[in-house]
């Protein structure tokens, strides 16, 4: 039914990912990894999932990083009608993603994407605006058109053909491209407020994680000064290890209820 694809460049960020998409999918699945870097651990630990019977396949591997263009390589690797572009620094997702959109694409013909929505306090904004930037498309499903991108963009299949013709670059719009491809074709790309992820932007997540120095090495290499400067800032206020422990927990709980 449903083919995950990530473009792994965050291991830490992916593995947690990737064990959570398996406990959470309970309808027809495989999970295609592409490694855009080199990571024995990252490696074993999909092996791992293997062996226990999970559908996780690695598709490719460029540890010179190609980033979005893999994106390409994994759609075209997929074998399920509904295929998903996710970032590799979402960590949790709510539960029944795959039915609450199979019932959506098959509602709404004229939806060709969907966007799931994502967690929000004072510490992430998970990359998407104030729902005041949004219209209600459909209220009863959730579905809302606006800015979209990529964090967790769930395409019908028959669209995927126009991934073909975006230029394979590093870093790339991926999915607020496709939505801008679709609407050319008078199709929607839309966001889902049922569908919800943990989409890890901001400085004091990634120290949590243990990624902020990573991260903003990242954004320094793709020229995004303004993230570096937002990372680094950020430094001196980070708050207490037990309080985002507390907070990452209530998320999870939050999102294994929002389905």
């Amino acid at each position: 039914m449903i083919s995950y694809c990530i473009a792994c460049y965050r291991p830490r960020y992916a593995s947690l990912l990737i064990a959570d998409l398996i406990t959470k999918t309970s309808v027809p699945f495989e999970i295609l990894v592409w490694l855009n870097i080199e990571s024995k651990e990252f490696e074993d630990c999909l092996h791992a999932h293997q062996r226990e019977g999970a559908p996780v396949k690695i598709v490719g591997s460029t540890p010179t990083n190609i980033g979005m263009a893999a994106y390409a390589e994994l759609f075209d690797a997929s074998q399920y009608d509904m295929v998903v572009q996710i970032d590799d620094d979402v960590v949790c997702v709510s539960p029944r993603i795959a039915e609450t959109a199979h019932e959506i694409f098959r509602r709404f013909p004229v939806v060709g994407m969907l966007t799931a929505d994502v967690w929000q306090d004072e510490f992430t904004t998970g990359a998407r605006p104030e729902m005041a930037h949004y219209q209600v498309f459909d209220a009863e499903h959730g579905l809302y058109e606006g800015p979209i991108d990529g964090w967790f963009a769930i395409y019908r299949r028959s669209c995927l053909q126009l991934v073909r013709t975006i230029p394979r670059t590093r870093y790339l719009p991926l999915g607020g491209t496709m939505k801008h491809r679709l609407a050319q074709r008078r199709l929607r790309g839309l966001l889902c407020t049922r569908m919800k992820v943990f989409h890890v932007i901001g400085p004091q997540y990634a120290h949590y994680f243990g990624m902020l120095d990573f991260e903003i090495e990242k954004y320094r290499s793709l020229g995004r000064t303004d993230i570096v400067r937002w990372y680094e800032n950020a430094k001196p206020g980070l708050p207490a290890t037990e309080r985002l422990d507390k907070r990452v927990v209530a998320i999870r709980e939050h999102l294994l209820s929002s389905s």
